[in-house]
């Protein structure tokens, strides 16, 4: 956080001194599309974030500068309503809304904000605004809302201001994270294992296609759907089943489903293995068979779930050949976005440039790459 620029552009503001806040983004490094089937995913905070100043003001109204869009907006408290062209502000506003609709005497706040977390390779930089405001405003007036509550708030403003159905994976990574440890985190329950990421060589590098096909929202409710079908039939045979998180493999195979619905289920079901079993690995410094896991993972997304593309198939297929990757798989929702790899830090100025060779090659544009380290949550 550069506090030098953040107190220049907020004493542009106000002349009371202000407080300084920060919330990162996050990485998931195994265990995609099992959130909404109430499973296992394993996030990880990085040193990416949204950063702000923010003070109270007296004016009764909300005053957000954005530095690195060099936009403002000014807000009275009687007229926070969500923008209907998805404006940035929405997530300010929706915190604020929340906060007060919880009973919270909020008076007014005076904000500046710049962010690191780029937008839109999947890294949550909405989770990173929402939560840092939600945590600075939680210190600023003494509230007391426990992290897991700034949680929800931070996942309403996404449902009701974003209009983004989320689950809340992003919003505990950037409020939970720990430096160095990635989190098994239970979807159904909330619960937390932190895993050790003693790493040592390696890195984890990100590899953006920097395409979002436009499949990828319609795919995703229809994935939804395809999974809610399979617990229904399977409810038939298995009464206790209340989503896939409760199904084995052996009841699978001991129904007849659909075939499509039969390996959407399969996916999800192998992917919570998986990611319970790659926490067992971390724990064990297993770096190898974590990668392997990681492959893994892409293969169930890209041939059971189906929502890989050419773009993210090509960079896994090439870094498995690669000189000292351990594992790589797509990350997120698919149809675009990004793949992450376990990459021996010595390995990585070569493969950038031969990924980006051969990535223009075939699809005439350039990758992008991101390095990051573990961090803290929101501070």
């Amino acid at each position: 956080m550069n506090k030098l620029e953040l107190a220049a552009a907020f004493s542009k503001l106000s002349i009371r001194m202000p407080r300084f806040f920060q919330a990162p983004g996050r990485v998931n490094l195994i265990g995609d599309h099992t959130d909404y089937n109430e499973g296992f995913v394993m996030p990880a905070s990085i040193n990416r974030f949204a950063y702000m100043a923010m003070q109270t003001n007296e004016k009764d109204s909300l005053i957000v500068n954005a530095i690195d869009l060099k936009e403002g907006v000014e807000l009275p408290f009687k007229d926070l309503n969500r923008n209907d062209d998805g404006h940035w502000s929405n997530y300010f506003i929706g915190v604020l809304s929340i906060f007060k609709s919880r009973g919270i005497d909020v008076s007014g706040v005076d904000c500046v904000f710049q962010s690191d977390v780029p937008i839109g390779a999947g890294l949550s930089s909405s989770a990173a605004l929402s939560c840092c405001f939600a945590f600075g405003l939680n210190e600023l007036f003494h509230v007391g809302f426990t992290k897991k509550e700034l949680v929800d708030i931070a996942q309403e403003t996404e449902h009701r201001f974003a209009l983004v159905n989320c689950g809340n994976m992003d919003q505990t990574a950037s409020l939970f994270g720990k430096e160095g440890q990635a989190m098994l985190f239970d979807c159904k329950t909330r619960a937390i294992v932190y895993s050790p990421l003693n790493i040592g060589e390696y890195e984890f590098l990100l590899v953006d296609t920097k395409v979002k096909h436009s499949l990828a929202d319609s795919a995703y409710n229809e994935r939804r759907a395809q999974c809610e079908l399979g617990v229904k039939k399977l409810k038939i045979n298995f009464p206790k089943v209340s989503s896939l998180r409760d199904v084995t493999i052996a009841m699978l195979d001991q129904t007849a489903l659909p075939a499509l619905i039969d390996k959407r289920c399969r996916y999800v079901v192998e992917e919570n293995a998986r990611v319970q079993k790659a926490a067992l690995l971390l724990k064990k410094n297993d770096l190898t068979g974590f990668g392997a896991l990681m492959c893994l993972s892409h293969e169930g997304l890209s041939n059971e779930y189906e929502v890989s593309c050419a773009e993210l198939d090509f960079i896994v297929e090439k870094a498995k050949t690669s000189i000292g990757i351990l594992g790589v798989r797509m990350m997120g929702g698919g149809f675009g976005g990004c793949c992450i790899m376990l990459i021996r830090s010595v390995n990585v100025a070569a493969f950038k440039t031969n990924m980006e060779f051969n990535y223009r090659a075939q699809f005439n544009q350039k990758p992008e790459f991101y390095s990051f380290s573990t961090s803290n949550g929101a501070s």
